[in-house]
């Protein structure tokens, strides 16, 4: 990792997830495995020279073979779009000036105020302003954000463009805005780089604070991403990176902080507290983004340590805020924020569900790439698709743990306290084809997806998803107890994100994951923190309008909550 060579992990190179494989040579003998490894390299394996990584001291020269990490991400993008007026911060506007005459010698930035209005000045581009008003007959094109002058250009350059950006915990989602018409022209989505330092917020804030630079590397690889991206929009597009003035970004409160490179490590301890969380504008050169060296980064607020400003953007983008009816929001992946209200109140809570649904903690758990498990059908010969149809599958994610969880439960393999039975257990009752996937692995029962690839779902997988989906569904449940209503009387359910997106409504259903009453009630509203970003890079309005509904939002402490544990107790069942 220090050598930027990606490395496959989901547990921070604690050695608990199994995914940093590698090749080593000269190989190792099996019994010369750390217990560790053992749990998930077997004898066959261990003859080719695979290790985990993170178990390595390298103490002599050697020859490590790292598998290329598969970035063919299926990452959602889309979301339900808005028509907005624009209202934007950013603007450029054409200015013809009186040339300076010896009767008229007020200095080239009294010239310009003279034409439109007072501005706060910038020195740097007051450095520009001479040539270019002398170049151009003192006819330019003046770029102002806030009253504050960013730009002086020629006027034939017109171009004005903005970025929106979601930055979650697994996926980065950037969108490059034309601001002078709003449309959008491109988007670019990928992996976040952080994941080799852990799935989720906690595992990555333990770098931080078992690091001496740990922070300083997060920030980085979050960083350098970001100027791929733009790196990117700029070839694709023919775009200058000086026609760039403001990036808005949303993401959960841990990556708001790590982006900006502020301390998060009192995130992950009690009680939870974050450096901040208002809203946030400053120069994207203090942190070394590449857009105009005037240009602006602005951070949509959150809400608590561990509900953050994509909640309030995917507030936004649903359009709860306005509506007297009752919804639940529910954002579901490698953190859980779910919300609860109308436009008079709104109670919000964070439910620890782990990475289990993005497929981290899951033995053959993957994120949402090509050759993803993620949909699956017993009823069906091929029982499962993978995404973009490519085979042998590598793994299966987070939509197709919830598929093939509801599909044991409803062939009765699965309980509903989530035991699995073993295959003797069920002879009488299941049919052969299906009787004969019930396997042992590594101790455990298990049941096999892709007999070529060895892919399984184990009991220890059920049992890790039923602490996520127990969190969840209690979570939601706390909710409605707070506001004093019953589950009927939600009359709108908000699933966002990739999860949310593609997970059947049915198996969601099945597994307890929401209450079956709202089974018809559901709205699949895709990437809404993406389209909230969007909306407020656009609009001043709905940047004002993420400040009132920060103050707005009531965050509730589950962990503070006696019942709470009850309530996860009981929606552990199935």
């Amino acid at each position: 990792m220090e050598n930027k060579i990606p490395v496959q992990s989901s547990c921070g190179g604690h050695g608990t997830c199994g995914e940093c494989r590698v090749i080593m040579h000269p190989v190792k003998q099996f019994n010369q495995l750390t217990p560790a490894e053992k749990k998930f390299i077997s004898l066959q394996d261990t003859q080719k020279g695979y290790r985990l990584a993170c178990t390595i001291f390298i103490d002599q020269d050697m020859e490590v073979i790292v598998p290329e990490v598969n970035k063919d991400a299926k990452i959602l993008s889309v979301g339900d779009e808005k028509e907005i007026e624009l209202k934007l911060r950013v603007k450029k506007i054409n200015v013809i000036m009186k040339r300076p005459e010896l009767d008229d010698q007020r200095d080239d930035l009294k010239r310009l105020e003279y034409n439109i209005g007072r501005i706060k000045s910038v020195p740097n581009v007051i450095r520009k302003l001479p040539n270019v008003l002398r170049q151009n007959e003192f006819n330019i094109n003046v770029v102002i954000r806030n009253g504050e002058l960013l730009d002086v250009v020629s006027p034939n350059n017109k171009s004005l463009y903005g970025i929106a950006m979601d930055i979650g915990t697994t996926t980065i989602v950037a969108y490059l805005i034309d601001l002078n018409t709003g449309k959008q022209l491109d988007v670019y989505s990928n992996l976040n780089p952080q994941k080799p330092y852990g799935a989720d917020v906690i595992t990555r804030i333990n770098y931080t604070i078992t690091n001496p630079k740990g922070l300083e590397d997060l920030h980085n690889s979050i960083i350098d991403e970001v100027n791929n991206i733009l790196a990117y929009f700029y070839q694709k597009n023919g775009i200058n990176s000086n026609d760039i003035y403001e990036i808005v970004v949303v993401g959960n409160t841990t990556m708001m902080h790590i982006f900006a490179g502020i301390p998060c490590v009192n995130i992950a301890n009690a009680p939870y507290i974050p450096a901040y969380t208002k809203e946030l504008e400053f120069k994207a050169s203090e942190i070394g983004i590449n857009i105009n060296p005037n240009g602006y980064i602005v951070m949509l607020p959150m809400v608590s340590g561990y509900v953050g400003a994509d909640t309030i953007a995917a507030i936004i983008a649903s359009g709860m805020y306005e509506s007297k009816e009752m919804s639940l929001l529910g954002d579901i992946g490698t953190n859980g924020e779910i919300v609860l209200g109308n436009k008079d109140k709104m109670v919000s809570c964070s439910a620890a569900a782990g990475p289990a649904f993005e497929g981290a903690e899951i033995t053959f758990g993957t994120v949402g790439v090509a050759g993803a498990i993620s949909y699956v059908d017993l009823n069906s010969d091929s029982i499962y698709k993978t995404i973009g149809d490519k085979r042998p599958p590598i793994g299966i994610c987070g939509s197709g743990i919830v598929d093939t969880v509801s599909e044991l439960i409803k062939k009765g393999i699965v309980d509903e306290a989530g035991k699995m039975h073993k295959a003797e257990e069920l002879e009488d009752l299941l049919e052969p084809r299906l009787l004969k996937r019930l396997v042992e692995y590594n101790g455990q029962v298990a049941f096999v997806l892709d007999d070529s690839t060895g892919i399984v779902l184990t009991q220890k997988d059920i049992r890790e998803f039923q602490l996520a989906k127990g969190a969840i569904a209690a979570g939601i449940n706390i909710l409605i107890n707070e506001l004093g209503i019953e589950a009927e009387d939600i009359q709108k359910v908000y699933f966002a994100g990739g999860f949310g997106n593609y997970i059947r409504i049915e198996s969601a259903i099945n597994i307890g994951l929401i209450p079956k009453i709202l089974k018809d009630r559901i709205i699949q509203i895709g990437n809404a923190a993406g389209v909230g970003a969007k909306m407020a890079l656009l609009s001043n309005d709905y940047l004002k309008l993420a400040l009132e509904i920060k103050n707005k939002v009531k965050y509730i402490e589950l962990f503070a909550i006696p019942e709470f544990q009850i309530e996860f107790m009981n929606a552990m069942y199935f």
